[in-house]
């Protein structure tokens, strides 16, 4: 449903509620109303909006790879160490796992070189989870 038909049929079950007009006389009718009320209301406020306005348009080439050394999907993909149609909450395990691996903090007491490739490549692994998160939940 829209969300103008949510907003008539939210109103309309106010307008219900409120008058003296009943179909029962006992206060049943007013307290499935209230929860039909209530149920819609929680569905309207449930509904995902689109965060981005172009995400919606945008091509299906583009989220393959990018252009100008960005990094695309695939390659999102591939740094995590996981196929292109698994689920969210393996995504999910890839990250942490591979963020136990190589976070910074790990390394601390190595030489400064595996420090700044240990942080290089946690900011990689950041970057790889983000582009998968906006295409996933977006």
């Amino acid at each position: 449903m829209t969300k103008y038909k949510y907003y008539i049929l939210i109103i309309i079950l106010i307008i219900y509620i409120v008058s003296p007009l009943d179909l029962h006389p006992l206060i049943f009718d007013d307290l499935i109303a209230s929860g039909l009320l209530f149920y819609i209301w929680q569905k309207f406020k449930g509904q995902k909006r689109p965060r981005n306005y172009y995400s919606k348009s945008r091509p299906q080439s583009n989220i393959k790879s990018e252009p100008d050394g960005q990094m695309g999907l695939n390659e999102a993909h591939r740094v995590l160490h996981v196929s292109p149609d698994a689920p969210w909450r393996k995504v999910q395990s890839a990250y942490k796992e591979r963020m136990a691996k190589s976070h910074p903090d790990k390394v601390s007491h190595l030489s400064e070189e595996l420090q700044k490739k240990a942080k290089e490549l946690t900011l990689e692994i950041n970057k790889a989870f983000n582009i998968i998160k906006r295409y996933k939940k977006g």
